[in-house]
This record gives structure tokens, C-alpha cells and sequence, in this order.
């Protein structure tokens, strides 16, 4: 089928496409007018990033400057996902057809097949039956919420629990890489390797463990900076290769703002979706509208209440589910920790409640993951 795309790496579009589509590429919205004025092309998949004007704009524009039987695929960005339907909706467009926004490049390809009427179509072509099928875990916050510590110590515990699963820890906080700092991470830096998240077959070609830091507490237990401005795609494909090597990946995002496309991306994908929060009434009652405008969006986010006092409630409100606990810790001892780099967790007197509250957190996972996982 002939096919225009437009998209702004020419050599890439192979990997959103099945293989009969036969593909001119317009790595601009200015070149793809042109082209398809020129060639009259049977079907158009447009990315809407390339797209400088509003949706209401340009998309009316591409629909009438092909013929009325020409289909047109939008492959839209998440902010402007809604407002494409509501376009295609008002304006009466018809033959437009609008992806979801959290397709990975494999769900793209099945996608345009299936639209083409190519359901038999080898979307699965080179796939590698993973060994396995890891967990992801988003971990983000407002901010001094003890994401850190978390990702410093509860991974250690996990991964003396169960030393058959691979456990990856990654510093994704682009604006306060402290995790990166604690291990000294500066060397294992994923985002070296970003070329290969472009394809999903080649990302699956890399081990991806040998670019981490291994614990030195744990062989099972790796490390790795993972700080970049991401795009979406890139977090897809990356998720989904660290999904086939590793058993649990935990990431520390930091900030949950601003809401970026390879935030979005993120949170669509993993797993469990964890908000740290303090423990004080500020920032619960923040946690919770944020925690609410992301359920209207179908995103289920879990709450991990810190610097929790001796009979505090441990509770936030109403429909909101809190995930775990974590006691205070004293500003003096952790301030040690951090500043002597030692684990909490492997300290010949760690503090007990803070330790106790981390085990129950790996109990009642296992009690809601059951022999699946920790089998």
C-alpha cells in the first residue's frame, strides 16, 4: 500500500510500519503537503509532533488535501491525544483514524496492520521470548519525601529475599541526582545508549545488566544513571527490554513535574505506580488532588506515607490506596548515613523501625504478587 509518513527520522520509520506498506517518507509538515499533493498516496500516517500548529489547524488541512478514500492514521503525542479525537469528532473527518498515545512501536505496526486489514501480519517478527517478565515500578514525589532512601535500602533487603530474581535500581531524577551520587553512578550512564531504544529489536539485542553497577552486597542487585530528557519512545523500549532481564526495576523519578511525555509514558507502563508523601497535612492533601486528577485519567497511583511518627493514622483519605509505611527516621542519623554512604539496612544496630517497616512493605507484596512472582 503506498503509503506517506510523516516523521523526522527517515531511517526509523520502518520500525512503526508492517512490512507491505511500501513508504515515502517528509521528515517536515511542509514537505508532506507537497508529496502528498504530488503523489496522492492510498493511506497517510502522521506523527503529531510534526505538526507546529493547532491540531485544529492542520489536521482538517492534511484531510483535504487527500483524496476522501485516502486513510489517515494519527499517531498523537499524550497532550494532544483527546483533542485530535475531539478535532476528527467536530469536524467531521472522516477516514481519520487516532492511535492511543501509550503505544509502544510494536503496538503501532500491529495497529496500522489491523486498520489495513493485515490482522496476519508478523507484527511479532524477530521477537525474543523473554526469560522472563519484571515488574516496573515508578517511584516520584513533590519532593523530600525519602525516595532515596528507599531505593538505597529496600532493594538490598528484596534482593537477599530472593536471590534468584534480578533487581535493577535507576537514578531517573534529572534535577537531583542523589542516588547517582550515593553509588557513584556517573560512569553507568544509560542514556549513553539511547541509539538503541530507537528500535525495539536492537534494544533487545543489548544486555543491558552489563552497563550497571553491581551491588556489592548483592550479586543479584545492579545500579545505573538513567538521567536524560527522555522521549517517550525511548522509555517504552527501554522498559520493555529491562522488563526481559531483570525480575523487579525500581525507578526513582523525583519530581513528578512538570508532567513531560516520557513522565506520561512512564507511568501508562509500569507496573505500580508508587507517590511518596510525607507525612504531614500539607503534603497528604496535595498528594491527593494529584493522586485524583491522574484516577480521571486512568492512572492508579498508590501512596508510600515517610517520616511516619510513633500513632500517626496511617491513612490519606478516602478512595486512595496507601501502599506502605516508612517510620522517621532522625535527621542526624540520616544525614550519616548519606554522608558515610553506608546502607541503612546492612548496619551492625540499623534502626529497627525503620527496617521493620521496609520488611512489612516486601510481605505484603508477596502476599499480593503470590507464587507468580516470588516463586
Amino acid at each position: 500500500m503506498k503509503t506517506i509518513v510523516c516523521y523526522p527520522v527517515k531511517s526509523l520509520v520502518y520500525t512503526y510500519l508492517p512490512s507491505k506498506c511500501q513508504a515515502l517518507v517528509s521528515e517536515s509538515s511542509t514537505d508532506f503537503f507537497r508529496l502528498a499533493k504530488l503523489y496522492q498516496p492510498e493511506a497517510a500516517v502522521l506523527f503529531s509532533e510534526m505538526f507546529e500548529t493547532p491540531v485544529w489547524d492542520w489536521l482538517p488541512k492534511v484531510r483535504e488535501a487527500l483524496p476522501t478514500e485516502t486513510r489517515i492514521i494519527v499517531v498523537p503525542l499524550y497532550q494532544n491525544e483527546r483533542l485530535v479525537k475531539e478535532v476528527v469528532e467536530v469536524a467531521d473527518l472522516n477516514g481519520v483514524y487516532t492511535l492511543l498515545a501509550n503505544l509502544s512501536q510494536e503496538e503501532i505496526r500491529k495497529a496500522i496492520g489491523q486498520i489495513f486489514g493485515w490482522e496476519e501480519e508478523d507484527v511479532e517478527r524477530q521477537r525474543i521470548p523473554p526469560e522472563r517478565q519484571g515488574l516496573i515500578y515508578a517511584l516520584m514525589s513533590h519532593g523530600g519525601a525519602g525516595i532515596t532512601s528507599f531505593c538505597i535500602n529496600y532493594p538490598v533487603l528484596l534482593a537477599k529475599e530472593y536471590p534468584e530474581k534480578r533487581i535493577l535500581v535507576l537514578d531517573m531524577n534529572l534535577h537531583k541526582q542523589d542516588l547517582t551520587r550515593f553509588y557513584k553512578l556517573q560512569q553507568f550512564q544509560l542514556s549513553l545508549f539511547r541509539p538503541d531504544l530507537l528500535d525495539m529489536r536492537t534494544a533487545r539485542q543489548r544486555d543491558w545488566g552489563k552497563l550497571c553497577k553491581q551491588s556489592s552486597y548483592c550479586p543479584n542487585l545492579f545500579y545505573a544513571n538513567a538521567t536524560s530528557n527522555w522521549k517517550s519512545v525511548e522509555i517504552s523500549n527501554l522498559m520493555t527490554t529491562l522488563r526481559e532481564q531483570f525480575d523487579f526495576v525500581y525507578i526513582d523519578w523525583g519530581y513528578s513535574f512538570p508532567e513531560t511525555e516520557a513522565l506520561k509514558r512512564l507511568v501508562h507502563i509500569a507496573d505500580r505506580n508508587l507517590f511518596f508523601v510525607r507525612s504531614d497535612p500539607f503534603s497528604i492533601e496535595g498528594a491527593k488532588e494529584w493522586i485524583k486528577s491522574w484516577n480521571q485519567r486512568g492512572i492508579d497511583y498508590q501512596v508510600m506515607l515517610s517520616h511516619m511518627e510513633k500513632g500517626q493514622v496511617n491513612r490519606i483519605g478516602e478512595g486512595i490506596s496507601v501502599y506502605g509505611v516508612v517510620p522517621r527516621i532522625s535527621d542526624d542519623r540520616l544525614s550519616q548515613s548519606h554522608r558515610t554512604h553506608s546502607v541503612l539496612v546492612e548496619e551492625f544496630l540499623p534502626p529497627k523501625p525503620y527496617i521493620t517497616g521496609l520488611q512489612a512493605i516486601m510481605q505484603a507484596e508477596k502476599m499480593v504478587r503470590g507464587a507468580v512472582v516470588y516463586q
